[in-house]
Formats: C-alpha cells, sequence, structure tokens
C-alpha cells in the first residue's frame, strides 16, 4: 500500500490512502506526543528541501514547514508558509469528537498536483516511522 500511495501521491485520491495507512497503524490520537509531531514536521521538511534546490520546481521558492504546532481541543494542526502566504494547513489531525475513533486528517487543502507531493510522502515517511517507535517503546516496557 505504501508504494501505492507515493505513486499516487499527486492525485486527490493519495490523501485518501494516506489516511487508510495511518488507520492501519492502529495507533492512537491521544497517545501521539507533541516531540512526535515535530518529527513529522522534519519529515515533511526533508521532502521539500530538495524540490527547492531544484529550480524546475516551480511551486513556491520560499516553501517551509512552521516551527509553531497548533493544539486545541478539537486536535493538532501543522501549517506551512510560502513566499507568498503564511500558515496554511499543512496536516491537520481532527478530533471533533475528542476520542480515538473520530480523528479527521486533511492533507494541504489548499495544494493540487505535485503540490502535494511533499506532504504526503512525509507523512507516509512519519507512518513508518511511528510504528517503528511504538513497537520500540512496547519493548522497553516489557
Amino acid at each position: 500500500m505504501r508504494e501505492k500511495i507515493l505513486k499516487k501521491a499527486h492525485l486527490n485520491e493519495s490523501s485518501e490512502l494516506a489516511r487508510e495507512y495511518f488507520n492501519n497503524l492502529g495507533i492512537k490520537f491521544k497517545e501521539i506526543k507533541l516531540s512526535q509531531y515535530h518529527r513529522l514536521k522534519e519529515f515533511i521538511d526533508s521532502e521539500i528541501l530538495p524540490l527547492l534546490a531544484d529550480k524546475s520546481y516551480s511551486m513556491i521558492s520560499k516553501l517551509r514547514m512552521k516551527d509553531r504546532i497548533i493544539k486545541d481541543k478539537y486536535g493538532v494542526y501543522l501549517t506551512t508558509s510560502g513566499s507568498y502566504f503564511s500558515k496554511r494547513e499543512a496536516i491537520s489531525f481532527y478530533n471533533p469528537e475528542n476520542n480515538d475513533k473520530t480523528i479527521l486528517l486533511g492533507f494541504c487543502g489548499w495544494a493540487s498536483g505535485c503540490n502535494r507531493l511533499p506532504y504526503i510522502r512525509g507523512f507516509i515517511k512519519w507512518c513508518d516511522w511511528m510504528k517503528k517507535d511504538v513497537q520500540d517503546q512496547k519493548e522497553v516496557k516489557k
């Protein structure tokens, strides 16, 4: 499934595939630590930086993830900024019912096509890292 998502990352359907990928991990929303959200930001930035070095990528020359992660009673929101905009949605973990069952994941709703690529790819890498991190934590507790 991972390869299917990365292959279709520039398509809108990749958001739904990425949501399914996350849900299959079985990670509880309330157990995700702030430091793990910061790691997600780092994974996305690591996907953005090579694109900025490639001058043929015409999206936004100063695209970056914002350091601040917004957290409120309804969810956690990672934002991104560029040369002509600031604090747009990168990835949102929206939890309107404040439980682990109703998590709505949003992926850069402002972007389309290739502009989605670094966000989807970074998210999938983060999911892989989270799976390993959660497994490592379980091993430590034994």
